[in-house]
């Protein structure tokens, strides 16, 4: 790491807030390369959804898709002309030929989240499907989003609908608290794609989950789909003032990875463990480059990531 680099890239983004919305400053920021060190060890979640997010805004800043959602008989020919189009004016010195493949290029990806927003409705995930997951999942089932492994009361609500709940845990995890409500410990079915992204109800697209994954997940596919700030401030009981991640942060860094992150090395994987989000920096917040992924063996937060719903809840409040 270079100190010099790292300073000289926070003294822009302080001129650039300090300049008040000024284009002058955040030009200037804009030329700066992000330090490797500023964007921590996930940095490539962090580039690979930010390039994901400039995509479709792109897209739909050379022909809005609006009247392809709504008339159903706008086919995909149609949306492949303004998108020739627009290859045809800025690069016309470009043969004919290669402008259409990059036109048709842009224009599947255009489509795809065309027919995606016409509606499409879930299928009902019957007895048979579920059974089928189910046996997938075996000898653990677990949320594939975090490894929660789960329960008796949550299989048989799943599988021959029981009316019983799962009973509520005395300690719940403050970075997820999952079992704050009853429905959180419960098996759902998770589209991998999103229906709203033109996932199929299929084997190979849908996964179990736990509620509360499922819950936070839910249509999004980016780690910029929640508000860029922290969720607010918790009053832990042996930790005292914690910023609270948004909970999209930590699902997203830890269904991602998938493995713990432990410096010394470590076999658990997602399949076989449930795994927590912590700290790689202890004195800083759960921020998106701070989150770390690891084992119950391994979590720095062992002895604090637990506590009860209820103090829990008043901490939230304050």
């Amino acid at each position: 790491m270079q100190p010099q680099e790292v300073g000289d890239f926070f003294a822009e983004i302080k001129n650039a807030l300090d300049s008040n919305w000024s284009d002058e400053a955040l030009k200037s920021l804009s030329k700066h390369t992000v330090p490797e060190v500023v964007s921590g060890n996930h940095g490539w979640l962090l580039r690979g959804d930010l390039s994901t997010m400039w995509g479709r805004w792109f897209i739909e800043s050379l022909v809005d898709l609006a009247p392809y959602e709504l008339n159903t008989e706008l086919s995909i020919g149609h949306l492949h002309v303004p998108i020739l189009a627009y290859f045809n004016s800025v690069s016309p010195q470009v043969p004919l030929d290669e402008r259409q493949k990059y036109a048709r290029v842009l224009t599947r990806f255009a489509w795809q989240l065309v027919t995606a927003r016409r509606g499409r409705k879930r299928s009902a995930i019957g007895l048979a499907l579920r059974e089928e997951l189910w046996a997938v999942a075996q000898p653990e089932p677990r949320c594939y989003l975090c490894g929660y492994q789960f329960g008796d009361h949550a299989r048989d609500r799943f599988l021959v609908g029981a009316t019983e709940m799962p009973p509520a845990p005395p300690l719940v995890d403050f970075t997820r608290p999952r079992g704050m409500r009853a429905a959180q410990l419960c098996v759902e079915v998770d589209h991998v794609v999103p229906v709203a992204e033109g996932g199929a109800t299929a084997v190979d697209n849908l996964r179990l989950a736990c509620g509360w994954c499922n819950s936070v997940k839910n249509r999004y596919t980016n780690i910029y789909d929640t508000i860029p700030w922290s969720a607010g401030i918790l009053s832990h009981p042996a930790l005292g003032p914690v910023t609270r991640p948004q909970p999209l942060w930590v699902l997203r860094t830890v269904a991602t990875r998938r493995r713990c992150e432990f410096a010394a090395g470590c076999t658990a994987r997602i399949e076989g463990a449930e795994l927590f989000a912590g700290p790689r920096n202890q004195g800083g917040a759960l921020t998106p480059v701070n989150v770390a992924v690891y084992c119950e063996q391994h979590d720095p937060w062992h002895l604090d990531r637990w506590i009860g719903p209820k103090r829990l809840a008043a901490g939230l409040a304050n």
